[in-house]
């Protein structure tokens, strides 16, 4: 196991030597948070020189240095510290990011894995903490977006009065898509469905090939048939939950909305 030494992508404001497990920290004073990223060359993980000592001891282990994993030693090292001081995060690969890469050749840049991101609040919080305020592009939400589908350029509906008009999806992939929207469709199978299974079952077919699976691939760069639907449009996922379809869940949370003060956001 090879120990990264560069801490960059985890934002420790400082890096000190594991802290021993019966160790008393005085009142008021926030426990040393040690971070360590390490390539992982086996299966067997053993204890390895840090920084000139010895230890085999840590609060936590993150498996993976993806964007989750990376997303969860940035919260460990800046919002709770005092609940976890030593961390390690392994990766398989010999680079961290997993899908999300950078590459630079012959005088060109290529960027691999999704091209953008839902900006939400946790999110912009997490760029923030690591020093990207500066470096963050918002895109335009009023600009068209299109879908390359059987070699034509065809709008993606922006709004609902889109929806009638716009040719992506064919007659009966619209009335599939209504009658699912309203809760015509099969009920919940009872297990934790993928991002494919809960919108085939809602919405149908044509909307998951031809809408959902494009989006998939530029914001996740993942596998709809493997990504989890509560984790990644929980929103959406709910929608279903609170009001049996997801029209139904649209409506409630419209109406609760209405009645609840919107929270003040974290400037």
């Amino acid at each position: 196991m090879t120990a990264l030494t560069d801490y960059s992508l985890l934002r420790s404001s400082s890096v000190f030597p594991f802290s021993k497990p019966n160790h008393q920290i005085p009142p008021g004073i926030h426990k040393p948070l040690k971070l360590r990223c390490s390539i992982a060359e086996g299966l067997t993980i053993s204890s390895s020189k840090i920084d000139g000592g010895e230890s085999s001891f840590a609060d936590c282990v993150i498996v993976g240095g993806g964007i989750s994993g990376l997303c969860i030693a940035q919260a460990l090292a800046t919002k709770y510290r005092d609940v976890a001081s030593n961390v390690i995060v392994t990766e398989a690969r010999d680079r961290v990011g997993d899908n999300i890469a950078t590459v630079e050749r012959d005088g060109y840049l290529w960027e691999q894995g999704p091209n953008s991101f839902q900006p939400s609040d946790p999110i912009l919080t997490m760029a923030v903490d690591s020093g990207l305020k500066d470096d963050l592009v918002l895109g335009d939400p009023n600009a068209p977006r299109f879908v390359l589908w059987e070699g034509k350029l065809r709008p993606v509906p922006s709004k609902p009065t889109d929806f009638p008009v716009f040719d992506l999806l064919s007659i009966g992939g619209k009335l599939r898509a209504g009658l699912g929207a309203i809760g015509i469709r099969p009920p919940p199978p009872g297990h934790e469905e993928s991002v494919e299974e809960f919108v085939r079952r809602n919405l149908g077919a044509e909307v998951f090939e031809r809408l959902i699976e494009p989006f998939c691939s530029g914001v996740y760069a993942g596998d709809p048939s493997k990504l989890s639907m509560k984790a990644a449009f929980g929103r959406v996922w709910k929608l279903e939950e609170i009001g049996g379809s997801i029209f139904g869940g649209s409506f409630k949370t419209i109406h609760e909305r209405k009645r609840t003060p919107k929270r003040p956001r974290d400037p």
